[in-house]
């Protein structure tokens, strides 16, 4: 089984690779993959980064810039 520390990494990871928008495309991409293809495990894997992906693009953006603006 995958940590959940893990899980998080990669999502970090993802974040880092393709931006935000993009990470949770891809993320999302990669669970339709692993069910079209019968990969039970990889699918539920990846269900897991996505949510990741979403809860970090959540706090994101709910926090204020830097600058003061959103």
């Amino acid at each position: 089984m995958t940590s959940d520390a893990d899980i998080w990494r990669a999502a970090r990871d993802l974040i880092a690779d393709h931006g935000a928008r993009h990470a949770e495309v891809h993320a999302a991409a990669r669970v339709d993959e692993m069910f079209s293809s019968g990969n039970f495990v990889g699918h539920l894997l990846w269900r897991r980064i996505l949510k990741a992906v979403r809860g970090l693009n959540a706090q994101s953006s709910s926090r204020p810039a830097a600058n003061g603006r959103r």
